[in-house]
């Protein structure tokens, strides 16, 4: 898989948020031998300072992970968006795909719909689930939609 696909940089940094809890805990564990309890590291300056880098790093490691997530979920959407942009130029009866306008297929001539004619879909206001046509009420909570 290429570096830049998005489940590639969420894979990379939970590896690396992995690495940097476990140095986080090594820390930990020499500060314990050194009685960080009696003084809260302020005693031992630079395995503070090492503690106070690694949990710096481990919040950039986050930062960067949520940005692949969100990444992730904007080609997510575009490539539906795309998916569905395409569903309604594609002709129902032989598949080919037809330029956006185009009322007919241009290979067999059945009559397309348009995008005024395609069901949008319906979403529940209460849980998010999707509300198939023809639904009174939520299938996931039971809210009555309208």
């Amino acid at each position: 898989m290429p570096q830049d696909d998005p489940d590639v940089k969420i894979f990379n940094a939970q590896t690396e948020i992995k690495e940097i809890n476990e140095k986080i805990e090594k820390v930990y564990a020499r500060l314990g031998r050194e009685l960080y309890q009696k003084d809260g590291g302020e005693g031992f300056p630079l395995i503070r300072a090492e503690l106070d880098m690694l949990v710096a790093n481990q919040a950039a490691a986050r930062e960067k992970l949520q940005m692949a997530k969100d990444e992730k979920a904007i080609k997510e959407k575009a490539a539906e968006e795309e998916r569905a942009r395409q569903e309604i130029n594609n002709c129902p009866n032989c598949g080919t795909f037809n330029p956006d306008g185009t009322k007919f297929c241009c290979e067999c001539g059945t009559r397309l719909q348009g995008p005024e004619q395609v069901a949008q879909k319906r979403f529940c206001t209460s849980c998010g689930n999707e509300i198939a046509p023809g639904q009174r009420f939520c299938t996931g909570c039971g809210t009555k939609v309208e």
